[in-house]
């Protein structure tokens, strides 16, 4: 099978457009796009028939349901254990080119959204605790969106995705010169991408759609808290422990607080004080990488102060204020009571702020 539609063959000719557009450093994002052009070989020839594969989740999934007739009485208890759908065999991947994201195929399942009453740092809107089931299979971003593959979105479409961004810098905000290709800190192609808002996303994901055909999107925020939690009901995916945290995210900690020593801070060293390489940490039970901190994602659904209307089937909410979006799960900035599974966040959609970023999710 070919290459994807999309894919860049030759890193010569994507280098020279970049340097034309100058939105990083053409040398980092040619080595980048150099390595991802290899994986991305290596990973085609061993899944040659993608179609077949998902055809196969879908399949495979329709059975599961059937043979567990789940309860019709979706909210009778909403202590009962998560559930996953999974079909049979390795975990699921998919990949349409190496200039786009990795993505992981997610399960269809069921779990409890929300917090209960005695989690630390419970927020009333993270009420009322209430059972979602998913009934379909969906991919999401392996990774959060790198710094490489928003530059050969831009490089391509010359999107402007501005010049000022909120920043932990002392002076005028939002801090002028600041934007994705120049936060308030360093970055390479292999860096998530921040310093971005709801339309900046959005823009990426109409682009992804129509370079690969496939229905790319933001995640939906049920989606978003089932892909974290990955099975588990704790407060955070690892256990309950926040300072346990510098395995598994790129969260505030003892490095980021001896550059920031009045915020808070989890009591272990991450080894970085702003973001980090994407895959630095430990994945989750699903085989996500940093679904926790580095930097807040946003998603589909509108700012409600409750889920006291939210779907309880994976969709969005948009029913509430969207002029505000909601984003999960943290940041290298956020205190780690906000790396909680069931942490949200909202921000107005036209808002740029440098620990904010997003990761794709597509729709099978």
């Amino acid at each position: 099978m070919g290459f994807a539609k999309g894919f860049i063959p030759s890193v010569a000719v994507a280098a020279a457009v970049l340097l034309a557009a100058l939105p990083v450093r053409a040398d980092d994002l040619s080595a980048w796009l150099a390595g991802r052009q290899t994986r991305f070989a290596a990973f085609r020839a061993a899944h040659p028939r993608p179609d077949a594969e998902i055809a196969r989740i879908k399949v495979a999934t329709a059975a599961r349901l059937a043979a567990a007739a789940p309860s019709a009485d979706l909210q009778a208890g909403v202590d009962r254990p998560p559930i996953a759908w999974s079909p049979a065999g390795p975990r699921a991947e998919l990949w349409d080119g190496a200039a786009y994201p990795e993505m992981v195929v997610v399960p269809a399942g069921e779990n409890t959204m929300g917090s209960p009453l005695t989690e630390v740092n419970h927020q009333t809107y993270e009420d009322p605790r209430h059972r979602v089931r998913i009934t379909h299979a969906f991919a999401i971003g392996k990774y959060p969106v790198t710094v490489g593959e928003f530059a050969l979105f831009v490089a391509e479409t010359h999107y402007d995705a501005g010049d000022h961004c909120f920043t932990s810098e002392p002076g005028e905000q939002p801090a002028p010169g600041r934007d994705w290709r120049k936060p308030s800190f360093d970055q390479t192609s292999a860096h998530p991408a921040t310093c971005l808002n709801f339309k900046d996303a959005q823009a990426y994901v109409a682009w992804l759609s129509a370079k690969t055909g496939h229905p790319y999107r933001l995640p939906t925020e049920a989606e978003y808290e089932y892909a974290t939690r990955a099975g588990t009901t704790t407060a955070y995916w690892w256990g309950d422990d926040p300072n346990a945290a510098c395995a598994y995210a790129n969260a505030a900690d003892l490095d980021y607080k001896a550059r920031f020593p009045d915020h808070t801070a989890s009591t272990c060293h991450d080894g970085y004080v702003f973001t980090a390489p994407v895959g630095s940490f430990r994945p989750n039970p699903f085989g996500l990488y940093d679904m926790v901190g580095e930097g807040w994602s946003w998603l589909a659904d509108c700012w409600s102060e409750t889920y006291a209307t939210a779907p309880v089937d994976g969709g969005a909410d948009l029913g509430g204020d969207c002029a505000q979006r909601i984003l999960r799960q943290g940041s290298w900035s956020a205190r780690p009571t906000m790396q909680r599974s069931a942490g949200r966040i909202r921000y107005p959609i036209d808002i740029r702020v440098d620990d904010h970023g997003f990761r794709v999710a597509r729709s099978l």
